[in-house]
């Protein structure tokens, strides 16, 4: 079974799991095919139907029962059914309880989902295009566009991702901070994970006390070492502060 596959992998890294298995969908498999470093197509298997209610409570429960132990919660929606409305309300509920920091990532790549449901959470890490199908607004400029989207969003930061231009940082608690963050690597072998790689090196720092602005330029340089590589390539924490150190030279 696949999913025993990524546990194994997981495992191998010292990672804890708490896997949760839905007997009514596969573990989503994506084959790429390349020609050199040029992504032609891909071929998906997924499921994207609505977990049951008994997953539900599953995960419910479990977020429940690791709650305390924690700093923050990553939301990563891929828009497959998984994050449902009842878990996001728990999610708001935990948070405010035990005090934990809420970052929250949608991947629409093949799917279309909406980034507002991410509400109050700490940080929210929307694509142009995501923003806009959100605001249903392919017009504005994306001052406008991302002023608006932390407005409705109610989000204290945000990074605006904007593909081989890099991101841009907004501060939404009032303090008006805005930075712009190009991209490290010019010219990308692969760009796969780059968002994802961007999204937990930027909550892992914000977790560990490192300011917005620290987390967002830590964000990037993670970003920049993933896409020099074919694949999702993990990045160990001592090649980060190697990369980080020869920037500063």
């Amino acid at each position: 079974m696949l999913s025993n596959s990524v546990k194994e992998v997981l495992t191998g890294r010292d990672i804890d799991t708490s896997l949760i298995i839905d007997p009514s969908r596969p573990t989503t498999y994506k084959t790429r095919y390349m020609v050199e470093n040029q992504k032609l197509f891909r071929v998906s298997r997924i499921k994207d139907h609505k977990i049951s209610e008994k997953i539900e409570n599953e995960v419910i429960n479990k977020l429940n029962e690791l709650a305390s132990d924690i700093d923050g919660i990553l939301v990563s929606d891929f828009v497959y059914g998984v994050i449902t409305p009842n878990i996001l309300t728990e999610i708001l509920l935990l948070a405010k309880k035990f005090n934990l920091k809420l970052f929250g990532d949608l991947q629409c790549s093949s799917q279309v989902g909406n980034v507002t449901k991410f509400n109050k959470f700490d940080l929210i890490t929307p694509t142009e295009k995501e923003a806009r199908v959100a605001l249903d607004d392919n017009e504005s400029g994306i001052e406008w566009i991302s002023n608006t989207l932390l407005k409705n969003t109610r989000a204290k930061d945000m990074l605006m991702k904007l593909g081989s231009n890099g991101f841009i940082a907004y501060n939404g608690t009032g303090l008006g901070e805005r930075q712009d963050f190009p991209a490290l690597t010019v010219n990308p072998v692969d760009v796969t994970g780059a968002g994802d790689s961007l999204f937990a090196a930027m909550s892992v720092s914000l977790v560990s006390g490192a300011s917005f602005m620290e987390a967002s330029a830590i964000g990037a340089c993670m970003a920049s070492l993933a896409v020099q590589e074919v694949g999702n390539i993990p990045i160990t924490n001592s090649r980060l502060d190697m990369y980080i150190a020869e920037i500063l030279r």
